[in-house]
């Protein structure tokens, strides 16, 4: 399945949906993307991973480099939706742990990002 992202704002917050497979080829796609977010100033930024195939390491990278340059600009990147193969990977790689990324906060998350009075620091 090829790799695609759909966008859509809530208020501050951009919310990015991905299909398909995130790794090493489809990786530069999604850091420019994030790129672009934060030079526009979207810098609270939520990745809906639940229709995300696979995950490799050069994906999990480059959640991570988003993560940084989001919070570098006072913001963050949180992912959301994630199942199988790509919570596992999330799981035994402890991105978890760095983006706090807690599968029970996924419908708040979800809630939080359609609710732009609920929006702050997250």
């Amino acid at each position: 399945m090829a790799f695609a992202i759909r966008e859509r704002r809530q208020d501050v917050v951009a919310v990015l949906a991905l299909t398909g497979e995130l790794d090493m080829a489809s990786a530069p796609v999604f850091q420019e993307h994030v790129d672009a977010l934060v030079a526009a100033g979207k810098v609270q930024i939520l990745v809906d991973v639940a229709e995300l195939s696979f995950c490799d390491s050069a994906g999990l990278n480059a959640f991570i480099r988003g993560d940084r340059l989001s919070a570098a600009e006072g913001g963050w990147l949180r992912l959301t939706g994630a199942q199988g193969h790509v919570a596992r990977v999330i799981e035994l790689s402890g991105l978890h742990e760095v983006l706090t990324y807690r599968p029970e906060d996924d419908e708040a998350l979800r809630q939080r990002a359609a609710d732009p009075n609920s929006l702050g620091s997250g």
